[in-house]
């Protein structure tokens, strides 16, 4: 009787652990603190060792190794043309350690350090001075909030939820840093033209004329935003099609449009522009 109730126990203990390893990163998110902020696709994206096999290895309050949160940053810092090394080190992160390396490879890059930031925290007066200054720029830049009691748990370690929402905000930083201010000046329709991009400087400013070819008088076609890569700049459109319920002419459509930038904002010639979004179609 003692073996059938132990072999069931087993039973029931495996059935369990799959189940939760089964677990949608939905189910394994319920009720969690991060549910609405963690972005699934970012995952995805940077941490592509806890979203294999359906988020199989994602757990929220799993421990992230110095290998892979250095890993998950590298990638990262790829999309900005920036290079980092990642450690062979499996040891679990702290959070204080976290804050440490993240902030100097943030300095590195060339995020200014606020000296004057004065810290919330209540917990930190074990931390050492570097790490305090690196956690410094990280809250001065909303990368490290802390929670509601003031506290940041320098001693804790890092899990899988509190990494993936710190690379997020980092991206939103990164994005700050390389965004060029543009004006846009005009766009115009014609139906006697061909698609390109042209470059012209003109006294302190680039201008900057892209034409693309359309089916149908009435699609949109504006510019999102522009982000510096390195050497690069990347143009990021945002082109819709027609409602479906516009009558209009099955007739070849160009649109032109010409945009503005500060010459000191950009880097020294020769400038090239990347098209991102120009080939793709919003369906509104």
């Amino acid at each position: 009787m003692k073996r059938i109730l132990s072999l069931f126990m087993i039973m029931v203990l495996l059935f369990s652990l799959t189940t939760i390893s089964n677990a949608t990163i939905a189910d394994k998110l319920q009720g969690h603190w991060a549910d609405d902020i963690i972005n699934r696709r970012f995952i995805v994206t940077y941490f592509p060792y806890l979203a294999k096999d359906k988020f199989m290895e994602f757990d929220p309050q799993g421990l992230l190794s110095e290998q892979e949160f250095t890993s998950s940053l590298a990638s990262l810092f790829a999309d900005y043309q920036y290079e980092l090394s990642i450690s062979d080190s499996n040891k679990v992160l702290s959070r204080e350690d976290m804050a440490y390396l993240l902030g100097n490879k943030l300095v590195e890059i060339g995020l200014e350090l606020n000296t004057s930031v004065d810290l919330p925290f209540k917990d930190i007066d074990t931390m050492s001075n570097e790490s305090k200054e690196s956690l410094k720029l990280l809250y001065f830049n909303k990368i490290i909030l802390g929670d509601t009691n003031s506290n940041f748990g320098p001693n804790r370690d890092l899990t899988h939820v509190e990494g993936v929402i710190v690379l997020q905000r980092v991206k939103e930083v990164l994005e700050s840093m390389n965004e060029i201010a543009f004006k846009t000046l005009g766009i115009v329709q014609t139906y006697n033209n061909q698609e390109e991009l042209i470059v012209k400087e003109e006294n302190e400013k680039v201008l900057l004329t892209v034409t693309k070819q359309f089916p149908t008088p009435g699609y949109t076609m504006t510019v999102d935003r522009i982000m510096k890569t390195g050497k690069n700049y990347k143009i990021f459109f945002n082109i819709a099609e027609p409602r479906p319920d516009m009558i209009l002419p099955q007739v070849i459509t160009y649109k032109t449009l010409t945009i503005e930038i500060d010459k000191n904002l950009l880097n020294e010639p020769p400038y090239n522009f990347i098209l991102e979004g120009y080939n793709s179609v919003i369906v509104e």
